[in-house]
Formats: structure tokens, C-alpha cells, sequence
């Protein structure tokens, strides 16, 4: 049984064990009065051939995540969800659940040429190229073979290889990053505000230093400063600054 578009159909690689039965169903009812026994057997011979020549040459794909560290010290932490899908011609689709040994299984597949895609909750994966064509020295079995592929490509465009493989392959794939869906939030800048490609004028980022340098919250003399040696408990008592009292004291001498 293989899924395509969601939904679990028969394999064409897969005996027809109901025509089998069918026809020796049909030879036992009608006996020899209407077909001859031998061309009977013939017809069940041929069909049992075939049968048995779709399910040597099935062939099958297994994919495993290997620990990979640091970015994936334990495969066993994926999620549940975690899945990969093999999409080949118009409505050809396999997909398969990751399994405890941390591996997608694929079997019975079509000659075709596929793309597989691991969908993870926390990590990328790079996307495969699968190819299952005809063995080359004519055999029964066929062929598997998988590079690596990349988005915005021509199909013809190949990766690195990954392996090849008569009428199964096991192949190993590991994460390229992980998903990281929140950004650090970075300090406010008045030059990177008025510039966000970051081109600035070294001239003017001088000049504009040596204002926020003499600005009136800067310096010794500042505002601020000034501000912050303010007695508030002198002048709620009614007492004036030093030099109101100097002043004070020398009018008062004359």
C-alpha cells in the first residue's frame, strides 16, 4: 500500500492476488466446457511471473537522521510531527512519519524522479533529489539514486551526491540550521535611524558627536549636572545658594 494524495492505493508493483483468484475461480465454475484447461494454467502462470517480477523489482528508499552535534545532539528530540514527503509526477506523492529509530521509510516506489523534503517543527533540512530508473546491467531491480537539490534551480542542476543503490538505498540526511522565529531587538540610534543602509559621512558623524558632547545635558555645567547637585532641602528651608548669601552679606556691610 502506498499514500498518494493522502489516501492509501494500491502499489503497481504489488501482486493482483484478486485476479489471480478471480481466474482460478472462473476455471473451476466453468470447468473445461468453456476454456481449455491448458490455456487456464498458461493464463495463471503468466500472471503469477508478472506478479512476482513487480514485487522483486519494487524499490525502496530509507532515510535516517543521525546525530549531528551541536546543532542536533539527539535525534530522539524531534517532534512527533516531524515528516518527510516524496512528491513525484502529477499526483504521485509518498509520505512517511518519522519512526522511532529516527528514519522514513519508502517502499514500493515507482521509477520516477522525486523530491524529498523532511518537514521539522524546529530544524531545516536540505531538500534530495531522488531518482529510481532501470538497473544499467539489466536486471530485475531497480536503480535508486539521491543528491542534493536547491530551490530556484533547473531540475538538472545536482548537488552532492549522496548515494546509489540496486533495488533499495539507506541514505543519511542532517539538519542545515535550526528555525529561529524571534530577533534580538537592537538600541536606538539617531545616525542609523536617519541612514538604515549604514552609510554615514565620517565628517558628519564627527560633528554630530560634538554636539551631543556640548549639548546642555552633557558637561560638568550642564543642565543635568546642574540638576542633579540642586540642594531641595536648603531651598524648601528657605536657604538661597552660596553666592545669593555672599551677595546678601556684602550689601549688608556697606
Amino acid at each position: 500500500m502506498t499514500r498518494v494524495a493522502g489516501q492509501h492505493i494500491h502499489s503497481p508493483h504489488e501482486p493482483q492476488h484478486g485476479l489471480l483468484e478471480a481466474v482460478t475461480v472462473h476455471a473451476l465454475e466453468h470447468n473445461t466446457s468453456s476454456i481449455p484447461l491448458t490455456v487456464t494454467m498458461l493464463v495463471l502462470k503468466s500472471l503469477a511471473i508478472l506478479a512476482g517480477t513487480s514485487l522483486a523489482s519494487a524499490a525502496n528508499l530509507t532515510v535516517s537522521i543521525p546525530s549531528s552535534p551541536p546543532l542536533l545532539p539527539n535525534p530522539a528530540s524531534l517532534a512527533p510531527s516531524t515528516h518527510a514527503v516524496l512528491i513525484g509526477p502529477p499526483g504521485v506523492q509518498y509520505e512517511a512519519p518519522i519512526r522511532r529509530d529516527n528514519t522514513f521509510t519508502f517502499p514500493d516506489l515507482a521509477e520516477a524522479s522525486y523530491l524529498l523534503t523532511v518537514h521539522s517543527r524546529d530544524y531545516f533540512f536540505p531538500l534530495l533529489r531522488v531518482d529510481v530508473t532501470k538497473a544499467a546491467d539489466g536486471t530485475q531491480q531497480e536503480t535508486v539514486q539521491a543528491w542534493q537539490t536547491f530551490r530556484g534551480n533547473e531540475w538538472s542542476n545536482k548537488g552532492p551526491f549522496y548515494g546509489s543503490g540496486t533495488g533499495g538505498l539507506r541514505i543519511q540526511i542532517q539538519p542545515s540550521s535550526q528555525k529561529n522565529f524571534y530577533q534580538d531587538r537592537g538600541g536606538f540610534n539617531i545616525i542609523d535611524f536617519n541612514d538604515p543602509d549604514g552609510v554615514v559621512d565620517p565628517e558628519m558623524k564627527e560633528e554630530f558627536d560634538d554636539m551631543q558632547k556640548k549639548g546642555p545635558l552633557s558637561g560638568s555645567s550642564g543642565a543635568a549636572a546642574q540638576l542633579q547637585n540642586f540642594d531641595i532641602a536648603g531651598w524648601l528651608a528657605g536657604k538661597g545658594s552660596s553666592t545669593e548669601q555672599d551677595a546678601g552679606d556684602t550689601g549688608k556691610k556697606r
